[in-house]
């Protein structure tokens, strides 16, 4: 049996990491890790850690919301904000709570991807032939309209929707605080403010890089005004210029139809053969975390290794997406 995974992120490396016995090959277009995890990153539980041997840190994360003018117009509002449309299931709904959570080192990636072998500077192919007959088996990260696009999925695409983004991360002097704060009000351009550690991260969604980095003194007085938010003063910054904006091309994505979510899962691993589908964006399933990405990589272990593909369970159960 030989496995490629295609994706140096953290769903590529911790299936990497999984599958480890079976001497997996990641492949990466870049020519580095890709670091392209910019956003707040909690586990629910220590379920990653305890796979991957990499020790977190236990927390309570203070989750609240700057409310704007009632539940229901703030959830529209931080919907159209983050996604362009107005939907009423944002998680804002469920008010301000204290969450455990599971914190990982600064250095996660990079740990992940020890001992993993990562071929930088190549792309996969994906060939058309039956993976269940030859033993060849790939595992895609890359998100779902682009793998539609390279498997020529012969079906009519679904509507996707999705914001790029940009996040803003500075340090801030004398802290050790795990909080979030979602902003709805449509007057300012951010949507949730978040501290991890000594580390502020302010979410900017449907900005650009550019437009961000050309006006330095505008994005940094919104920074500013976002960690007044959190009643601290400018000064708390450790340093105002230094402030890093990293550009998110999914910052915040809609679900489609589980339909046709599931169908073409379904068509691209077991129909054609050609590719099991890894992480938030290649299921295309906006509240995936990478705690449930351990289940999904069990399940499709048990495919590539059953004798016999055609059990419906084992289909279903793929076809579900694990738990997420």
């Amino acid at each position: 049996m030989s496995i490629v995974i295609v994706g140096a992120g953290m769903a590529g490396l911790l299936a990497a990491r999984m599958l480890a016995a079976r001497r997996p090959v990641v492949l990466e277009r870049q020519d580095a890790l890709p670091h392209n995890h910019s956003a707040v990153l909690r586990f629910r539980s220590p379920i990653v850690s305890e796979v991957t041997g990499i020790p977190f840190k236990k927390v309570s994360v203070v989750k609240a919301v700057v409310r704007w003018r009632n539940p229901v117009a703030d959830s529209l509002a931080y919907s159209k904000k983050n996604l362009g449309v107005y939907r009423s299931d944002r998680s804002i709904l469920r008010g301000d709570e204290v969450v455990e959570r599971y914190i990982a080192p600064p250095d996660f990636i990079a740990k992940l991807a020890e001992g993993v072998d990562v071929r930088f500077g190549v792309a996969h192919d994906f060939p058309s032939h039956d993976s269940f007959v030859d033993g060849n088996y790939t595992i895609s990260t890359i998100p779902m309209p682009s793998l539609m696009e390279v498997l020529r999925y012969p079906l009519p695409h679904p509507k996707f929707t999705w914001m790029p983004g940009v996040n803003a991360r500075a340090r801030v002097h004398g802290c050790d605080a795990y909080v979030s704060l979602a902003v709805p009000d449509p007057v300012l351009r951010f949507s949730r403010v978040s501290i991890t550690g000594d580390e502020l991260i302010v979410e900017f969604p449907g900005a650009s890089h550019n437009y961000m980095t050309a006006h330095p003194g505008d994005s940094i007085l919104e920074v500013l005004e976002a960690l007044k938010l959190l009643g601290l003063p400018s000064s708390a910054l450790v340093d105002p210029d230094a402030i890093e904006f990293v550009e998110q091309r999914y910052a915040k994505v809609a679900p489609i139809e589980e339909e046709e979510r599931r169908k073409f899962i379904f068509w691209a691993s077991t129909m054609q053969g050609r590719s099991f589908s890894l992480g938030r964006y290649a299921t295309w399933r906006p509240g995936l975390l990478l705690d449930d990405l351990v289940h999904d990589v069990r399940v499709i272990e048990k495919l590539m290794t059953s004798k016999t593909m055609g059990y419906e369970a084992q289909r279903l159960e793929l076809l579900a997406g694990g738990r997420g």
